[in-house]
């Protein structure tokens, strides 16, 4: 614990807030263990027929509820919505971030888990000899297999489950290697940073538009991402525990659950989860407000894409509260600015990200409404511990976005579109070994923008985590799905899914 020097300075705080929201809204040029798994906050994949996360139906636009929503190739789609790329908690090695707290973690404090844990599972940083250095290296082998009990679709595509979207085949999902240095919550300015690879299926998983596009064949195993490279600095500043400033490129830090197989607690990831953005680039600050509550400031460039000077940045803000007792925790983050693109995508882009639209008119143009496609994305997620052994969370979200280009009729500007929903876990620890999970989940895409057919969604999955080693996970997990009005799975042939699936992950 550090000295406590002077006060809280409540106006250079205010001062702080508001300059880091007026620069984001200048319209400028371009857990070791489940208990819970949370996204980062400093901390989707495409399927066949799948421009990134989305299905599009053939027969019907964005927004259609046609009971007959087929999907065919990207190639061949006449109206593409994209649906972007899959998204550390405190500075526990796989964690992905670097001293600040988790969306509403309420499991141990990275050092305590990294303390625990680290000696089981840093096997490659014991084989450099460097256990003991500043910067960690570590990673993980994921692997898993996913059978549709429909029976395998024309177009081999899980509808609407990511990262295990391939029906019926193995899939070689993460070989995870991350580089990282953690900032230390001291008294002194100090630096860290960090860099991932990510190797396997689940590069289409992390994917951000204009970094790689069309390097990899879609669908294959033989491709490979950086989904995060940051820099970042501690200013002991402001307050008693200093300020955190992060560049580069980041996982978003809304949500509950992680890109990062080792940090979720279930092989698939819920709708609310994967219609969201998964990576960002930018600026994003953490002013530890006191031992519990951290506030978030920042600017990005818009939900997974890479550098481009025509993109106008957005704001991204929020808060992390824990209580007195560390039993509940509460997470809020808004994401909000022009999220379509400067330019519409050219003619069969494999991916898009999420909620972008593009048509064959509109294909290569100049988009004039880039600067009224305003998108906000508000997650709050509350996280209760009843007991070391029972864990609740649910989380809630919702996007909106106005004067979407292409989701209108015959191509037209829409008004708006919106996509909003619901998710609830129940984690419990049978043993040292064994946890038991439950999600249930309802999912709103008011205009298709976001699964390319408009409907609403219902998932339930129940798995489990077992340990027979720190390092080696197995998870099996049931899933059903069900959309209400329309037959988006199967090749638009029914309106239900169950998919039984588990994974393997080795940890070194």
């Amino acid at each position: 614990m550090r000295n406590y020097r002077k006060p809280v300075n409540l106006v250079v705080i205010a001062g702080w807030l508001t300059a880091m929201i007026c620069s984001a809204s200048a319209q400028v040029p371009s857990s070791g263990d489940l208990l819970p798994a949370i996204r980062d906050l400093p901390q989707n994949v495409t399927v066949p027929n799948e421009p990134t996360r989305t299905n599009r139906p053939a027969s019907s636009s964005p927004g259609s509820t046609s009971a007959d929503p087929a999907p065919i190739r990207p190639s061949q789609t006449p109206a593409t919505a994209g649906s972007g790329t899959l998204a550390g908690t405190g500075g526990t090695p796989g964690t992905g971030g670097a001293n600040t707290s988790s969306a509403a973690v309420n499991a141990p404090t990275s050092r305590e888990q990294a303390n625990a844990e680290e000696s089981q599972t840093n096997y490659l940083a014991r084989f450099l000899g460097i256990q003991d250095s500043p910067v960690k290296v570590y990673g993980w082998l994921q692997n898993s297999f996913t059978g549709n009990a429909n029976g395998r679709p024309r177009n081999d595509s899980n509808f609407s489950v990511f990262p295990n979207r391939l029906a019926n085949q193995w899939q070689g999902n993460q070989y995870y290697l991350a580089i990282e240095k953690l900032l230390a919550p001291n008294d002194m300015v100090n630096f860290g940073g960090r860099f991932d690879f990510l190797y396997g299926n689940d590069w289409q998983f992390t994917k951000s538009y204009g970094l790689f596009d069309r390097a990899f064949q879609p669908n294959s195993f033989n491709g490979f991402d950086l989904p995060q490279m940051y820099a970042e600095v501690h200013l002991p500043i402001l307050t008693k525990n200093g300020l955190d400033i992060r560049g580069g490129r980041f996982y978003s830090p809304a949500g509950f659950e992680n890109v990062q197989a080792i940090k979720r607690p279930l092989l698939s990831v819920p709708y609310l989860f994967n219609y969201t953005p998964f990576t960002l680039f930018g600026m994003l600050a953490t002013l530890h407000l006191n031992e519990r509550t951290n506030l978030y400031s920042g600017a990005v460039n818009g939900w997974d894409r890479w550098i481009d000077q025509n993109y106008r940045y957005s704001y991204i803000g929020g808060f992390n509260y824990n209580s007195r007792d560390t039993k509940t925790a509460i997470t809020s983050i808004v994401l909000t600015g022009p999220d379509q693109l400067p330019r519409f995508a050219p003619a069969n882009s494999p991916f898009l990200p999420t909620g972008v639209i593009t048509t064959p008119a509109l294909q290569g143009k100049v988009n004039p409404y880039y600067a009224g496609n305003w998108r906000t994305y508000l997650s709050t997620v509350l996280v209760h511990n009843y007991n070391p052994r029972l864990t609740e969370a649910v989380e809630v979200f919702f996007v909106h976005e106005t004067n979407v280009p292409g989701l209108g009729p015959n191509g037209s500007v829409n008004k708006e579109s919106a996509w909003y929903g619901s998710c609830h876990w129940m984690l419990y620890q049978f043993t040292d070994k064994v946890q038991g999970v439950w999600r249930s989940e309802i999912f709103r895409d008011n205009n298709g923008a976001a699964t390319g057919s408009a409907d609403n969604y219902y998932e339930m999955t129940l798995g489990a985590v077992y340990k027979p080693k720190p390092w080696l996970w197995i998870r099996p997990e049931a899933r059903f799905d069900r959309a209400q009005y329309t037959h988006p799975f199967n090749d638009g042939t029914r309106s239900s899914q169950l998919t039984l699936a588990f994974d393997i992950i080795v940890q070194f």
